[in-house]
């Protein structure tokens, strides 16, 4: 029986973190916290990955284009990113970082940055007390089933 629950949890677990194929690009600025646009859709706030497919064309010649995105600063500076990323020299994905390109605003974009970074922190901290009321629940679950089986 506990063979058969430990399967059990191996194979949510597998499910969960969902094991994939695909090629993450994380796109970072400095100062953090620009929006990446990509054809005209906010993906989110610097750092943040993104996954591709590549091709199986792609993968055998080592390179692969993707949608053209840029970065966006709060004080409206924008810089685009790469589109062309060589798959052999970064097997397991990439990291791109702009730097801000010289302007008025700066001090503004790093304010933005530190409130960017504090809702990141603030996110992490929430998901983090729902993993642990979900591994107490699933405790709690084990407990009662263990009590069930006495």
């Amino acid at each position: 029986m506990r063979i058969v629950k430990f399967g059990l949890l191996v194979g949510s677990i597998y499910l969960l973190t969902g094991c994939s194929s695909k090629y993450p690009i994380t796109y970072n600025s400095n100062p953090t916290g620009a929006a990446v646009v990509c054809r005209g859709i906010n993906k989110g706030y610097t750092p943040t990955t993104l996954y591709y497919e590549p091709s199986s064309e792609q993968k055998e010649y080592g390179t692969m284009r993707t949608v053209p995105c840029t970065a966006q600063w709060i004080s409206g500076v924008s810089k685009d990113y790469s589109s062309e990323w060589d798959l052999k020299q970064f097997p397991n994905g990439v990291m791109q970082t702009l730097q801000r390109p010289s302007g008025d605003g700066y001090e503004k974009d790093a304010q933005f940055s530190l409130q960017v970074q504090q809702m990141q922190l603030q996110q992490r901290q929430a998901a983090a007390a729902e993993d642990a009321a979900a591994a107490a629940s699933y405790n709690n679950l084990l407990n009662q089933q263990r009590n069930y089986q006495l």
